[in-house]
């Protein structure tokens, strides 16, 4: 008999399953403690199967570790993996990370993908060790809006988020699962708009929170110069006090614009890949 039990989460409460997230994450290198109703929240917008998330536990019982995995069609993505603290040092993020793949393949998943903080060298071993390859890097980026340059005022228009459907299923970089359209449609999102000459579209999806503006998705077609782009920046920005932005990928096209118009970079991940 194996030391260790593995159960789906359909056998317990959000409040449990909070719980158990939240000591899986204690010490964390960014805080990452939730309530139950966050817990819910995330696993609407991201699409989190209960049926296929793992929790792992010793044979007293005690809590070891879970896994929170989401699904799209074939396509897997590991929202939240973590070991509690009384378990680490011990080699167990392994076993966690083969029930994990266990799961993705019984579920009938092809492919599996995750983030992971650049420092969480751990980590990283064990899903190297899984075999789990990185495939690009993924940057959170961050700015004052005191720190912008001016810039003119740019005409900019608040519409629908079906406004941009067609331009953002054009975009020839692919998003990370935060940032997918799957995303954006359960989230509370306001897209603005500043047509362009000739039928080109630029455009901004944000979330606001924490007196924040939060980029999620970007379409800039004609050839805004960077004063123009600062101007919409700033308009929809409104009163926010900062715009953020969370997993640009590295191969984006708008990173060196926002890095040269004063965007800092506050956090780096890896997105890693592993075909099933």
């Amino acid at each position: 008999m194996s030391e260790y039990l593995f159960t789906d989460f359909t056998g317990y409460t959000l409040a449990q399953l909070c719980e158990m997230h939240n000591s899986s994450f204690s010490g964390y290198f960014v805080p990452n403690q939730a309530t139950p109703q966050v817990f819910a929240d995330f696993w609407r917008i991201y699409q989190v199967d209960a049926c296929s998330s793992v929790n792992m536990h010793d044979q007293e019982g005690a809590f070891v570790g879970q896994v929170r995995l989401a699904r799209r069609g074939k396509r897997g993505w590991c929202g939240g993996f973590g070991v509690a603290p009384a378990f680490r040092g011990r080699g167990l993020s392994g076993l966690l990370a083969k029930r994990m793949l266990e799961t993705a393949r019984e579920a009938g998943l092809e492919t599996l993908q995750l983030e992971v903080l650049t420092q969480n060298t751990p980590a990283i071993k064990a899903y190297e060790k899984a075999g789990f390859t990185t495939r690009r890097r993924l940057l959170g980026l961050e700015v004052a809006l005191e720190k912008l340059p001016e810039a003119p005022v740019l005409h900019v228009e608040r519409v629908p988020l079906e406004t941009l459907l067609p331009w953002l299923g054009q975009n020839d970089v692919t998003q990370s699962w935060q940032r997918e359209l799957a995303t954006l449609f359960v989230q509370e999102v306001e897209t603005f708009v500043a047509p362009g000459p000739g039928g080109g579209m630029n455009g901004l999806v944000i979330q606001r929170g924490g007196g924040k503006a939060r980029i999620q998705a970007a379409v800039v077609q004609s050839a805004l110069t960077d004063s123009e782009l600062l101007g919409l920046l700033r308009e929809v920005a409104g009163d926010c006090s900062g715009i953020q932005i969370y997993n640009e990928p590295e191969d984006s096209p708008l990173l060196k614009r926002y890095l040269r118009l004063g965007f800092t970079e506050f956090f780096t991940q890896h997105e890693m890949f592993i075909r099933l």
